[in-house]
């Protein structure tokens, strides 16, 4: 299984809030569940395979893509985390 940034970024950020007490620990991991998320449904959601209910098919493409965005965003998010945590 291959790794993506979210998940890496995020579980490192997690570690090291959890190390030093961080406040806000939450951030990080709803991020890793995003990404974890994102990284099991992606080949499915990124194919053009539609199958049988079309409808359904599209709803659940779009929440997953959704999920997806948000994991890609909560990169950043991590990284300012990490970087707010170092300056306060």
């Amino acid at each position: 299984m291959r790794l993506n940034t979210a998940l890496v970024i995020s579980s490192i950020t997690l570690t090291v809030g959890f190390i030093f007490r961080e406040a806000h620990l939450w951030i990080p991991v709803s991020i890793m569940i995003a990404a974890l998320i994102d990284l099991l449904t992606r080949p499915w959601y990124g194919s053009n395979a539609m199958g049988e209910w079309v409808g359904l098919s599209i709803v659940l493409k779009f929440i997953f893509a959704l999920v997806g965005f948000y994991a890609t965003i909560g990169q950043l998010v991590c990284m300012g985390l990490f970087a707010w945590w170092l300056i306060a």
